[in-house]
């Protein structure tokens, strides 16, 4: 992963990844350093450029031999060490670097779609302070708006459940078991989704919960997302609560949406298909149910549905719960859930007041190597009141800030960046240059399992692109720390 994972214990040789359009990709630990590369990899280079770097590099000499093997998808692989004639890494190893090349277009696919996001963020603002004297002149405009963001979600959504149901499809994706607490994955799930539902005028509520379960807590948060964005695409109307449940060594996750319900008969065919195994097509369940199934299934979890015609419907996960569950744990995740079915109030999605709070004033930098997100990224909190320092690498936010850095409130990164440094690194590193604490997040497009779990092992919050306006605002406030005014 661009030089920056565990390579176990070197036995991954030098290997540089090329995409159709001959730019580096990726690349492993091992090609990080070879000699005329060490310290200038970096995404998009050109592979003629890394022909120049090899031969005529100051401290290159000779330059290593090399084999080149074509890519199934197109592109290429540089494989180095040994002599010529030795045959190439075992095709089974290739499956990572090709899965990499998923999530590479996706994330950039996410791109001009977290621009346009942001950007009609801002122009809500501006429509807010323009029509501020006459409410009702603004509306016909803002229900445009809302309909553009919608259309926004939408293309998102089906962006990543296309990418990831081939993923998935193809083997590409393997799940990293582990213990985890559930309620970071229902906070995460609520900050994203919340605005969503604001936006549809339906009220989303998420119950926390103490318990630890045992499965892979970006694949199980996945799963939930679409669930989400199956409700989200096919009701309009009610309230939809998610919460948990303990039953024995089983953790119930239960989303309920109080909207029309479903007939005997649409209940029973969604039954059908969702029992069926992975890669029976899509039948009657849509992309965002078949990513469903696909994920349960590789996960090893079930999925219930259950429905009453003009009173709603509940979708159910059961997830392991872990033998590290401290004593009492289930029993409060259950009282929990008790609450939750009786007080569907009882947690907003959102920090309440958010949009009210007082950004203005603060100073924040954002390390964004879009230049069209960054621009977007810039304008939406200008228009909250904020000063932002814009920059597109590490090196440049250094030296944007100077010498004798004026204090700064909020770093806001891309995972992605050009140069050496990720978002993460960058945050770290410009964080000593001040005499404080300096709050930090991360802001990714990015869908590789592995760099979202480094992303999250950060410590760092993490939104995903493109993301709601508000969600964004609602995370600065958090971060911020500021009061409402």
């Amino acid at each position: 992963m661009n030089g920056s994972h565990d390579d176990a214990g070197g036995a991954v040789p030098p290997l540089l990844v090329f995409g159709a359009d001959g730019r580096l990709a990726d690349w492993t630990p091992a090609a990080s350093v070879l000699p005329g590369l060490a310290g200038r990899l970096s995404i998009g280079l050109q592979a003629h450029e890394l022909e120049s770097r090899l031969s005529d590099g100051p401290e290159a000499g000779a330059p290593p031999a090399r084999r080149t093997q074509t890519l199934a998808g197109g592109g290429a692989l540089w494989w180095f060490g040994g002599s010529p004639s030795r045959s190439p890494p075992p095709a089974e190893p290739m499956r990572d670097p090709v899965g990499r090349l998923f999530a590479a277009a996706s994330h950039d696919l996410r791109q001009p779609l977290a621009a346009l996001s942001l950007l009609i963020g801002t122009l809500d603002s501006r429509l807010d302070q323009a029509t501020g004297v006459r409410p009702e002149g603004g509306t016909a405009a803002r229900d445009l708006l809302r309909s553009m963001a919608q259309a926004v979600e939408s293309m998102r959504s089906m962006v990543d459940g296309h990418f990831d149901l081939v993923r998935l499809e193809s083997g590409l994706i393997e799940p990293d078991i582990r213990t985890h607490a559930v309620n970071g994955v229902l906070m995460r799930l609520a900050l994203e989704v919340a605005p969503r539902f604001a936006d549809r005028g339906r009220h989303f509520t998420v119950m926390p919960c103490s318990a630890m379960v045992r499965t892979d807590p970006a694949l199980l948060e996945r799963l939930l997302h679409g669930l989400v964005a199956h409700i989200l695409r096919g009701t309009v109307r009610g309230r939809v609560l998610l919460g948990c449940r303990a039953c024995g060594d089983r953790l119930r996750i239960e989303l309920w949406d109080s909207g029309l319900g479903l007939t005997p008969q649409r209940l029973g065919s969604l039954r059908t298909e969702l029992a069926k195994p992975t890669g029976e097509g899509a039948g009657l369940l849509g992309l965002d149910l078949t990513l469903v199934r696909g994920l349960a299934c590789k996960l090893g979890l079930g999925v219930e549905i259950r429905s009453v015609e003009g009173r709603g419907t509940v979708f159910t996960v059961t997830v392991p719960l872990s033998v590290e569950l401290e004593a009492g744990g289930a029993a409060e995740a259950a009282a929990l859930s008790g609450r939750a079915a009786s007080s569907p109030n009882a947690l907003p999605n959102a920090p309440p007041k958010a949009s009210a709070a007082d950004i203005s004033r603060s100073r924040i930098l954002v390390i964004e190597d879009d230049p069209m997100v960054l621009a977007a990224l810039e304008a939406l909190l200008a228009q909250w009141g904020c000063r932002i320092v814009g920059a597109e690498s590490y090196d440049m936010a250094v030296e944007r800030i100077g010498r004798a850095p004026e204090p700064v409130d909020l770093i806001i990164s891309d995972l992605r960046l050009r140069g050496a440094a990720n978002g993460i690194v960058a945050i770290r590193q410009i964080a000593k240059l001040f005499d404080h604490p300096v709050p930090g997040m991360i802001l990714t497009g990015d869908t590789d399992p592995k760099r979202l779990r480094e992303a999250r092992l950060s410590g760092y919050p993490l939104l995903h692109k493109p993301v709601a306006p508000l969600a964004l605002r609602a995370a600065v406030v958090r971060l911020i720390g500021r009061e409402p005014v």
